[in-house]
């Protein structure tokens, strides 16, 4: 990350959202090619386990940068970009040195713990933004608990802040990677009795991420209201409803990375990592695209149409038999 931001200091910046409960740093890039753009906020990893997320994002960042792609360079220009590649620093690390499967953050919840029963470690930060926290209960011990109450997480507060730092306004898209349910989710998380105002609009972008991500891999996404198309039922607490309901981001979205197949869903083999990174960019392309569309952002230009030569023309050659006029032959010439 260093690296890039010295290399590119011209449209790379460094930023930090704070430190983790154990003390470890939280940081990002914000990638921007000329201003005034509108911006989009990208966080990976909030689950521990989730390893491709920040796989990905990385990726992003790269083909952001240095992608020789009309399209994508076009996209990389018309929008700034705030990319978030770890944000639960400490799950990862611990799940990187002990426990694989490992999900929530790592901090010990005095709230739960007593001298018989001293293992209650972690708070799922997908349930613990200010959005309808609490509605659905969870259990301290469960890899679902959304803490004693909501940003009582150091990591989710520091983000709340930082967003907020960002002017009124700047920010329309936000979006959340995770794995491993192939799958684009819109808000609501929490319920299923109602939509979000802006549903159609909401579908209408996750729609063209899948139709765009589709083509090179032929992966085939969902997408839909969160509560209903994930196979977990109705969850609170959550970063893009938060974004959405709260900070009044007009395009809020989940986008659950691929993980079937004959792998396990968070183990995917690192060369995956690859395939999944540009399904994810062409994915982000047309999503931006559609934004751009409905008047959120700049509209991203379409690249120049090609004047398309013929490959073949025929040749003419002066008779022999006639001075002055002209024959055409059958013969095919290639240019």
């Amino acid at each position: 990350m260093d690296v890039i931001a010295e290399k590119c200091s011209k449209v790379v910046t460094k930023f930090e959202i704070g430190r983790s409960h154990e003390g470890r740093l939280i940081r990002g890039l914000k990638i921007s090619f000329k201003t005034g753009n509108k911006a989009i906020f990208i966080e990976s990893n909030i689950h521990a386990r989730e390893w491709i997320t920040s796989s990905a994002a990385t990726c992003i960042v790269m083909e952001l940068l240095f992608s020789k792609d009309p399209d994508v360079r076009r996209t990389a220009a018309g929008i700034d970009w705030y990319i978030l590649p770890i944000f639960n620093v400490d799950g990862f690390v611990f799940s990187q040195e002990k426990e694989r499967l490992w999900r929530k953050s790592r901090r010990p919840l005095e709230e739960a713990n007593t001298p018989e029963s001293p293992e209650c470690i972690g708070v799922d930060l997908n349930r613990n933004f200010n959005h309808q926290w609490g509605v659905i209960k969870s259990e301290p011990c469960t890899d679902e608990y959304g803490g004693s109450e909501a940003e009582s997480e150091p990591e989710v507060k520091q983000l709340a802040q930082f967003i907020d730092t960002i002017p009124e306004g700047t920010l329309k898209i936000y979006i959340a990677l995770h794995a491993a349910g192939q799958a684009v989710i819109t808000p609501w998380a929490y319920t299923k009795e109602e939509q979000p105002k802006d549903h159609e609009q909401l579908m209408e972008v996750a729609k063209a991420f899948v139709e765009a991500a589709y083509p090179r891999f032929r992966t085939k996404y969902i997408y839909g209201p969160a509560a209903e198309i994930l196979n977990v039922g109705e969850f609170c607490g959550t970063s893009t409803d938060w974004a959405y309901g709260v900070k009044n981001i007009p395009i809020s979205l989940g986008i659950e990375l691929p993980g079937k197949g004959r792998y396990k869903p968070f183990e995917l083999p690192t060369e995956s990592i690859l395939r999944v990174s540009i399904e994810l960019l062409d994915g982000l392309v047309g999503m931006v695209k559609a934004v751009g569309e409905l008047g959120f952002i700049e509209k991203i230009p379409e690249p120049p149409k090609k004047e398309i030569k013929p490959k073949y023309e025929r040749s003419k050659k002066v008779s022999k038999k006639k001075e002055g006029e002209t024959e055409e032959t059958p013969k095919w010439v290639t240019k």
